[in-house]
């Protein structure tokens, strides 16, 4: 089970795109995105977010493990979007 566990850490960017099977569970590379930010209430700094197709995502949490991306976005009762970044994954939070 490790081996397979750290098989899924590992994927390139082309394989991710077969991951997950629930239509929110989506993975969309830096390219399709802009960055920015904006303010939430109750928040004192502006926060990190994205614009996708129409629709602001604040960021929710960053990890360098898969199935950590996986547990944490079963949980969510919102929609979100996963990215590619650097280290790993980020998770985004549906705004408006």
């Amino acid at each position: 089970m490790n081996a397979e566990k750290k098989q899924i850490d590992t994927l390139d960017e082309s394989e991710l795109f077969r991951l997950g099977g629930k239509k929110s569970n989506l993975v969309i590379v830096p390219a399709e995105i802009k960055y920015q930010h904006i303010k939430i209430e109750d928040f004192d700094k502006p926060v990190p977010a994205i614009a996708y197709n129409g629709n602001i995502y604040s960021l929710f949490r960053a990890s360098n493990n898969w199935s950590e991306v996986e547990k944490l976005t079963s949980r969510l009762s919102a929609d979100y979007i996963i990215t590619v970044i650097p280290k790993g994954w980020a998770i985004w939070v549906f705004e408006y």
